[in-house]
């Protein structure tokens, strides 16, 4: 009886060490991966993706250990997770109609992990010691984050080059509006651990804490975080009516009080020193013939996100089933933007926009990516995880009652802020839904709307194995494309500083190890240019039109193919180009690239209307006078040409003559992307000096006395 009382003993114990283990390791991941950043990548969420899949490989590989410890492994499934499963399903099939498959895996899987750590923390998570790890980790990192945010503004630590203020701030998240979204969801939920912690002293520097990022989220100058805010206040009181955990507050008034106290006091040392500053509206933005909220909706980039959200719309009749493909928004963007600007609804859409990445609200974005399918699946999703947190609520104590109230209010604030912007694709942001849920949805706070899955045997362990396997090969693709990101960001500052050859050795590295390479073809493309190899270089190009369709890619693809003889079909790639509204440094190109194609397929007379028009609204536009000179000497009017010739060599010269003042005068200040811009703009003219005083050699002896 001794030795199986010993060998009971031991295997609680095992188990208890293991189950701490586990805690453990996901809290120092969620405390690691907001703060993880690497310059020498192409940008801090894609490094953050890049952890993510390596450290939740880890954590996948730890919690599977249970089937070798334990006689049986006892699996937690919140019934949230089956509607969860179809919209991963609905991304699989968005493959049927994506413009690119490996865009789509590779998104997938990054989806399919987060999901993983949700049902990981739903099941390692198993008392309120548990909860409180887990949430102050998340509270530390983002304290540190939002500290380095700070540090930025008052310009002790470095932002991006040529900021200043608020516009510097971009702490380990790569943008100030990820900070404060990342910042408004942690407020609420960390309020759990001002009523768990039993030390005075704990609970003192949680107000501080919890008080100081909400200071810092509402000093990042961002509406959409702001109106998230009310909108997560106003459901806590909400909440706060029906649920009625008064006994609970009463007990905690005290830091209650204090925390508001805090608050307060933060919020007159930002309207003093004048950190909450709303930035300044343009005339233009302070439309007085519009209502109040329309105006402040416009005045807060508004109307450049309706754009984005009709363009989606758009992708959406068009391919209304399965969508255009998961993560496959980006690489349609221009081509639908281009069809819906030939809509009368588009015609109002005449200000300049960039390419979006993204369609600032994630509903929209889902029913354009994954279609029908896509949405039936998310909303069935949201209902789902509704109906469990209220059953759970309902079924709560008042304590629990109270913290899952909390957790709830970081969920709804998530959802406010995604429809108007985009914190499903960053990683920190997505990091706290998944930990919000989780938690929410854990054995801590009992088993309703749930089921559970016992393994025995062989069949634990084969799951176990299957998590090493899907691990190890997640993380090393993973870090395969880590290092071809390096590479690629590597080439390109190599193409910038004028060495083509080592560029083209160093991009060509990188697609041999990306999973799923997007612009490396452009810039490679470019190197070859510049080294002539352009047979090369078209078929690069030509890649990019299925996977990084961008104003530039597109213009130097017609370009090449107007250079090399082949205007006949430059036309589709200058087209698409000019009916979505390039920016104002591509337009004047490309139309100068049609006129080419124009006048060598036949019409050099239309040609020479058109540039004579574009050098009018362009005067310091010097490109069109070769061209335009090249025509009138091809008809035989060579005084025209010489004349056109000597007129865009002046402009040439003066150009030049400025470009090299600029960068001798910034010297080393200069970032090297403007430092390669400089230099490639002075080799681009003095080419074009070259090749002017090339053909006003070639003309004919002028015939005037």
């Amino acid at each position: 009886m001794s030795a199986e009382r010993n060998s009971e003993k031991m295997r609680k114990r095992t188990r208890f060490t293991l189950e701490r283990m586990q805690v453990i390791a996901v809290a120092i991941a969620i405390f690691i991966l907001p703060l993880v950043m690497w310059p020498g990548l192409t940008d801090y969420n894609y490094t953050k993706s890049i952890a993510a899949l390596v450290m939740i490989s880890g954590l996948l590989i730890l919690w599977g250990l249970s089937a070798w410890r334990r006689p049986s492994w006892r699996i937690h499934i919140p019934w949230v997770l089956i509607p969860v499963a179809g919209f991963l399903l609905a991304g699989l099939l968005s493959l049927i109609q994506a413009t690119n498959a490996r865009v789509v895996i590779q998104s997938l899987i990054l989806l399919t992990y987060f999901v993983v750590l949700l049902w990981m923390i739903a099941n390692v998570v198993r008392d309120q010691r548990d909860v409180r790890w887990i949430l102050t980790a998340l509270l530390a990192s983002g304290t540190l984050a939002a500290l380095y945010g700070v540090l930025q503004h008052f310009a002790i630590l470095p932002g991006p080059p040529g900021t200043t203020g608020v516009n510097a701030v971009v702490s380990t998240m790569g943008n100030r509006n990820h900070l404060g979204g990342f910042l408004l969801y942690l407020i609420y939920p960390a309020m759990i651990l001002l009523l768990g912690n039993r030390n005075i002293w704990g609970k003192a520097l949680t107000a501080l804490l919890i008080s100081f990022a909400l200071l810092v989220m509402l000093s990042l100058r961002q509406a959409g975080t702001r109106v998230a805010l009310v909108a997560a206040t106003t459901a806590l009181l909400v909440g706060g009516l029906i649920f009625r955990p008064q006994r609970y507050i009463r007990a905690h008034r005290r830091w209650f009080i204090g925390l508001g106290g805090a608050i307060a006091v933060f919020c007159i040392f930002v309207l003093i020193f004048g950190l909450w500053g709303i930035p300044p509206k343009s005339s233009s933005e302070m439309d007085t013939d519009n209502p109040w909220l329309i105006s402040a909706w416009e005045a807060n980039s508004g109307k450049t996100r309706t754009w984005n959200w009709w363009i989606a719309a758009g992708m959406f009749v068009d391919h209304p089933i399965t969508g255009i493909g998961l993560g496959n928004y980006k690489i349609n963007f221009i081509p639908s933007n281009a069809d819906f600007l030939a809509t009368e609804r588009g015609q109002a859409y005449n200000f300049p926009i960039p390419a979006a990445s993204q369609a600032h609200n994630e509903v929209v974005q889902v029913g354009a990516e994954l279609g029908a399918l896509g949405l039936i699946t998310l909303l069935a999703s949201l209902t789902i995880l509704a109906i469990s947190l209220w059953v759970r609520l309902k079924r709560s104590s008042e304590k629990d009652q109270i913290s899952l109230l909390l957790l709830t209010m970081g969920i709804l604030a998530f959802l406010a802020h995604s429809l108007v912007s985009f914190p499903a694709h960053v990683v920190g942001s997505s990091l706290e839904l998944v930990v919000f849920c989780g938690l929410a949805l854990s054995l801590s706070y009992g088993t309703s709307m749930s089921f559970s899955w016992e393994l025995r045997g062989w069949k634990a362990k084969a799951v176990h194995v299957v998590f090493i396997v899907v691990g190890l090969t997640v993380s090393t693709v993973a870090l395969a494309d880590a290092r071809a990101n390096w590479l690629m960001e590597r080439g390109i500052d190599q193409v910038q500083a004028g060495l083509f050859a080592t560029a083209e050795i160093s991009l060509q590295r990188s697609l041999d190890l990306d999973f799923a390479p997007r612009q490396t073809y452009y810039y490679l493309a470019v190197a070859q240019i510049q080294l002539d190899k352009l047979d090369e270089a078209q078929i690069n190009l030509e890649k990019c039109m299925t996977r990084f369709i961008d104003e530039a890619a597109l213009l130097n693809y017609a370009n090449l193919l107007v250079n090399t003889g082949q205007s006949e079909d430059a036309f589709e790639p200058l087209d698409l180009l000019l009916a979505s509204h390039p920016r104002a440094d591509i337009e004047p190109r490309a139309l100068y690239l049609r006129a080419l194609a124009i006048s060598e397929t036949g019409d050099p007379e239309e040609a020479i209307v058109l540039i004579e028009e574009l050098l009018a609204n362009n005067p310091r536009y010097e490109t069109p006078h070769i061209g335009l000179g090249s025509i009138y000497a091809s008809l035989d009017r060579m005084e025209e040409a010489r004349a056109t010739y000597n007129a865009g060599l002046g402009k040439v010269e003066t150009a030049l003559m400025k470009a090299r003042s600029a960068i001798e005068a910034a010297g080393t200040k200069i970032a090297a992307e403007q430092a390669g811009e400089l230099r490639a703009q002075i080799n681009k003219l003095t080419y074009e000096r070259a090749t002017l005083l090339e053909r006003l050699r070639e003309l004919p002896a002028s015939l005037s006395p």
